[in-house]
């Protein structure tokens, strides 16, 4: 559970897209019905618009895992859309969403999860909350205290619960700041999988986390789910004490930056940069890892972590559009006697499906690759949405 600096703000309430009936000329139009709700009126797609607007209707997602850290496997979820009207353009832009989904993997992962991120007051009040619980079964590295200890994995299954509560307030009307506070709290318990057990590392030691997170926020997207133009930052500074119900104390800050340009020809220049830190004493699940399409999860863990990707998108034809991306990450490591830091580099190539031109929703597939592992995603908006 998780979520800066931008230049070139642009209005929130500008249209969607550049091409096409803006949403608030939609509304006048009489309700398709039938078949109508699956094809766009203007020339023909298969568009879901009219479906996911309607209060009934819901978006299917099949849950595709080809997460290399937890293997093949899928499950299902329902992505349900609320635009908000009296917002405009906007309303469409950024529509209230719920979703609720379950999955499990070949590895034994499985969970549940529900959540739903809501806007009040004009806008400018957004809360978020959710919960989730299962079990992942994870690889993790680093966990010994020499530098041989970064390439030796550990296996643990971790069963969870949790939930998570945000409340966002803009600073002022069409204003791109806003402040937060998102609130976790989660009761993990790690047991080790290898026989025999690897030296000076419990079995099991149960973890609670309750930390209260300060949230900085600058958006000024066109779109939530598939943007073509604007920043998105968010500064986050995470604090779990013993006092709030959590088994140690410790912080962790995180930094993210993502902006997207639009070029000649239909093409969309997209970039990605995170920045994250931890304490000493937090849990081994917790420290940051390198987070790139076609890098395992877990595999480059580090007390610092940066990475940065960068993605151009070409709408090529109609509602069909092309993904290349590539990127790299590293990870720095301080321990008693030593300090390393590792480097990672991914890279790949996707197509996308604008599903619901009226909320600027596009749909696809990534194929994506690092040293020793090729990972295949389902995408939903875009690769590092964010509602």
């Amino acid at each position: 559970m998780g979520a800066s600096a931008g230049v070139g703000a642009q209005p929130l309430s500008e249209p969607l897209r550049s091409e096409g009936a803006a949403p608030a000329e939609a509304m006048k139009e009489p309700a398709p019905r039938g078949r109508e709700r699956l094809f766009d009126r203007q020339d023909g797609p298969l568009d879901l618009s009219s479906l996911l607007e309607n209060p009934r209707g819901f978006l299917p997602i099949p849950i595709v895992v080809t997460e290399p850290a937890v293997g093949y496997g899928g499950g299902a979820a329902g992505m349900f859309l609320r635009p908000r009207k009296e917002a405009g353009d906007e309303g469409w832009a950024r529509p209230d969403i719920s979703g609720i989904g379950a999955f499990a993997t070949e590895n034994g992962t499985m969970g549940a999860f529900a959540g739903d991120a809501s806007r009040w007051m004009d806008g400018r009040l957004r809360t978020l909350v959710g919960a989730a619980a299962g079990e992942v079964n994870l690889d993790f590295y680093g966990l010994g205290s020499g530098l041989p200890s970064l390439d030796q994995k550990v296996r643990y299954s971790l069963q969870f619960a949790g939930a998570v509560a945000q409340v966002n307030w803009q600073l002022a009307p069409k204003s791109p700041w806003a402040i937060g506070m998102r609130y976790v709290f989660a009761d993990v318990d790690p047991k080790l999988r290898d026989e025999p057990q690897p030296s000076g590392l419990a079995d099991s030691a149960r973890v609670k986390i309750s930390a209260p997170t300060a949230i900085l926020e600058y958006d000024t997207r066109d779109n939530v789910f598939t943007p073509t133009r604007g920043v998105y930052a968010e500064t986050s500074w995470l604090a779990s004490r013993e006092a709030l119900g959590s088994t140690d104390d410790f912080e962790r800050f995180q930094q993210i930056v993502m902006g997207w340009q639009p070029l000649a020809h239909g093409v969309t220049l997209a970039a990605r940069g995170s920045y994250a830190w931890s304490s000493d004493g937090t849990p081994f699940f917790l420290r940051p890892f390198v987070q790139l399409r076609g890098v395992p999860a877990m595999r480059y863990q580090g007390d610092q972590v940066a990475s940065v990707e960068v993605e151009a998108r070409w709408r090529f034809s109609g509602p069909w559009s092309g993904v290349v991306f590539a990127g790299g990450g590293t990870t720095r490591v301080t321990g008693d006697n030593f300090s390393a830091t590792q480097n990672v580099g991914s890279g790949g190539f996707g197509f996308r499906y604008e599903l619901a031109r009226k909320f600027g929703l596009d749909v696809g597939i990534d194929v994506a690759h690092s040293p020793g592992t090729t990972a295949v995603y389902l995408v939903v908006g875009n690769g590092w949405f964010r509602p």
